[in-house]
């Protein structure tokens, strides 16, 4: 009896100690659950690993716009669909949107980003505050992601951006710049004269230098009978090509250097209303009809 006794008991034991086991095991999951598991975190939707940088291209710099280059270090590509400049050295412009596709690999992609009124604590020597850029993006086939990439600092290209928008901020406080209307030469070309008047009349501003297009010259004419503050100039044709003529994006971009007495000269636009573009057309027209080359 006592050996039957024993037998049950040992029995009643393994069979507790199995449905513990068995319990334990679905409560908890083995190791193969847990691989498992595991496999079906890795195969979320990654970030797009992107990296930016700030640039200025030449066929895209003016005033207001920067080029972002991002570079693609994942697998796949990288759509983005909006980008913003974020710097406390520029008011804000909010998110733009974009229609870009970022290949992988070592070659950037350029975003062409506006960027917001530049703010100059310290003038014309202010430089630029830590920047980022903010985009949405979506790699292929996965999710869209708002992404905020640091841009290298200290940031060389958007120093550059900043003190030139700071300049042209003094500038604009300070002078006013006037062309008057231009008038043909006896061989076609135009002359005129460049004034820069001050806000403070104790402040003599000069102009010191000009440039044309890349249609037209204008080149200064020296005048020692003129103030300080006048210049005459003087214009003519540049190219006549008709791929030349046909593709020119600014023909009437002209600048104008102007020194404060203080620091270097500042180059400006020089406003070209249409009377004054009216006259340059006529001269074109006059100054090409001899001429038969694709310049």
């Amino acid at each position: 009896m006592r050996r039957l006794r024993f037998v049950l008991v040992l029995v009643v034991t393994v069979l507790v100690a199995g449905i513990a086991a068995i319990l334990v095991a679905l409560t908890t999951g083995d190791n193969g659950d847990e691989v498992a598991a595991g496999d079906a975190a890795g195969a979320a939707e990654p970030t797009p690993d992107l990296t930016a940088t700030a640039e200025i291209r030449r066929s895209f710099n003016r005033s207001g716009l920067v080029v972002i280059a991002v570079t693609n270090h994942g697998g796949e590509p990288v759509h983005v669909t909006s980008a913003e400049l974020l710097s406390d050295s520029f008011e804000e412009t909010g998110p733009q949107p974009l229609d870009s596709t970022i290949p992988p690999g070592d070659i950037p992609r350029d975003l062409q980003v506006e960027y917001g009124l530049a703010r100059c604590p310290d003038g014309v020597d202010s430089t630029t505050a830590q920047a980022r850029v903010a985009l949405t993006a979506q790699a292929e086939g996965g999710d869209e992601h708002a992404l905020v990439l640091d841009l290298p600092h200290p940031n060389g290209t958007l120093d550059r951006l900043l003190r030139t928008d700071c300049a042209a901020q003094v500038l604009r406080e300070s002078v006013s710049l006037t062309m008057s209307p231009l008038v043909p030469a006896a061989d076609g070309t135009l002359t005129g004269l460049l004034t820069v008047t001050p806000v403070d009349p104790g402040v003599t501003p000069s102009i010191t230098d000009t440039r044309g297009s890349v249609l037209f010259e204008v080149t200064p004419q020296p005048d020692p009978a003129l103030p300080p503050g006048q210049l005459r100039i003087h214009s003519d044709v540049l190219r006549c090509g008709g791929h030349a003529i046909g593709d020119a994006k600014r023909p009437y971009g002209f600048t104008a250097w102007v020194d404060l007495g203080a620091g270097e000269p500042i180059p400006t636009a020089i406003p070209v209303d249409d009377a004054q573009r009216a006259a340059l057309d006529a001269m074109q027209a006059l100054r090409c009809a001899g001429r038969n080359d694709e310049s």
